[in-house]
């Protein structure tokens, strides 16, 4: 089997999110599979992520050159559960009696509804371009642009959600405040994959606008582009966030057995 670089690529991000799949499948039954703690959508993401990477696999080898398409769209629809995820661990732990923390929950539970509207419009623009009509050639590539500014839209009100709660982090539980960071670093990453994305989308040919560059799929285009802009800006905001994880997990346990303690100790006191 020989692959060559989007291969070797593809292959790598198997072996990597398969552990950390495994890893956040390990918290949703921790934490009942909640939504809102946001790891069974950075579990989504981890099964999209390796089914496209197979598929690939797969083309690179020339048994399947059609899952070229979808492997594609699998990149673009990544996306949504990764905000998804963004946007669940900025909730987690927020004291909602605190007015700021209420008023920016209620405003985030809107950019997930925007998040589902980009994901509709990346899913058809993507099947639109499957397509051999050239108008839906030219409305696929309309939808996946509009998916992109969707997306962009989301990435600024999430940063201003940041802001507001960085300025009162003294008001948030400290399992929170790993989450709170970790999602207000890894901001700049999220940005750099959607302007990949975006660039993806703006360079689709159409019928007014013809002969544009496909360096930027993330499939067929240039490796090296997919790597800075796209594998390595993913890998770092799942790390962000699996880190944060592993850490919260680690506290909840020492508080536990802490926890444990004292009463241990308090009731030997009462004898």
């Amino acid at each position: 089997m020989r692959l060559d670089s989007h291969g070797k690529l593809a292959v790598v991000e198997v072996i990597v999110y398969i552990p950390i799949g495994l890893f956040c499948i390990y918290n949703n039954i921790r934490h009942g599979f909640r939504r809102d703690v946001g790891w069974i959508y950075l579990t989504i993401f981890s099964i999209v992520k390796i089914a496209g990477s197979v598929m690939t696999i797969q083309v690179e080898n020339g048994k399947n050159t059609s899952m070229a398409t979808t492997a594609t769209i699998l990149n673009t629809v990544a996306l949504s559960p990764l905000l998804n995820a963004s946007l669940c661990f900025l909730n987690v732990g927020l004291d909602k009696a605190r007015s700021f923390a209420r008023h920016i929950a209620m405003a985030l539970k809107f950019l997930h509804v925007l998040i589902i509207i980009g994901l509709v419009l990346s899913i058809t623009g993507g099947i639109n371009r499957t397509k051999t009509a050239q108008d839906s050639l030219d409305d696929g590539a309309r939808e996946l642009q509009s998916a992109s500014i969707v997306f962009a839209l989301v990435w600024i009100l999430m940063a201003i959600a940041c802001l507001v709660y960085i300025a009162n982090l003294r008001y948030v539980q400290n399992t929170a405040k790993r989450l709170v960071l970790s999602v207000t670093i890894a901001l700049p990453f999220l940005l750099v994959r959607i302007v990949y994305s975006a660039l993806n989308a703006i360079n689709l040919d159409t019928s007014s606008s013809l002969g544009h560059t496909t360096k930027f799929n993330p499939v067929l285009g240039s490796w090296g582009l997919y790597l800075a802009l796209g594998l390595a800006t993913e890998f770092a905001v799942v790390v962000l966030y699996t880190l944060s994880g592993i850490v919260n997990s680690f506290a909840e346990t020492s508080d536990t057995a802490f926890g444990y303690q004292g009463v241990a100790a308090t009731r030997h006191v009462f004898r």
